[in-house]
């Protein structure tokens, strides 16, 4: 995993020196932090069971947080890429309890920024690959009459997820605010139906 995370990193850091003698204005930091409203696709597979959990799971709310640095390519268009905790998985009521899948990872999306002037507010696009680590992945079950409670590990779940992520906001001044979507592209389960990430995130962020 440390050396994805350095590859990617690094691959980052050629992009942005190939970009930063093309237009003078310095790399901006920040942070960001905000909201997800996670969910699951799973596509039918051999086991029943799978099955009828994918038919009643819903949208499980978590958080993310991390940072970003912008490098401005053009005065329109800028390299952002950002390291960031995100909380993914997806929900679902069952008899008056809960069955609740979370797949926490550190994700680093490697995003292009497309930037656009109207005076103090000014809205942007954002697009780009992701690259997720996995750091805790389980499997709850709680309140469910005639079952007994429990939290499983889920070992099978893929360490590393590639999705594409993009979305818009808008900046005043060193804040912004912005939506954005990601779409988990690779099966995360091999021994079932195919399984992907979907994620709405809502995000404030702040320039240093």
């Amino acid at each position: 995993m440390k050396f994805r995370v350095g590859a990617i990193l690094a691959g980052a850091a050629l992009m942005v020196a190939a970009a930063s003698p093309t237009y003078a204005q310095g790399p901006v930091f920040g942070v960001k932090a905000g909201v997800t409203f996670a969910d699951l696709s799973i596509e039918p597979g051999v086991d029943e069971e799978d099955d009828e959990l994918a038919d009643i799971l819903g949208n499980k709310t978590g958080f993310v947080v991390g940072g970003f640095v912008e490098v401005p390519v053009t005065p329109q268009f800028s390299f952002a890429p950002e390291v960031l905790f995100v909380q993914k998985g997806a929900k679902a009521d069952v008899d008056g309890g809960s069955v609740t899948i979370t797949n926490d990872q550190i994700q680093i999306p490697v995003l292009f920024k497309a930037n656009f002037s109207t005076g103090s507010v000014k809205p942007f696009l954002t697009a780009g690959p992701a690259f997720g680590f996995k750091t805790s992945s389980k499997f709850k079950l709680e309140g469910v009459p005639g079952e007994e409670d429990f939290e499983d590990d889920n070992d099978d779940v893929e360490s590393m997820e590639y999705s594409l992520v993009f979305g818009g906001g808008i900046k005043f001044g060193k804040a912004s605010v912005e939506a954005r979507y990601d779409l988990g592209l690779n099966d995360l389960v091999e021994d079932s139906g195919e399984v992907k990430t979907r994620t709405f995130s809502i995000l404030f962020g702040y320039a240093f």
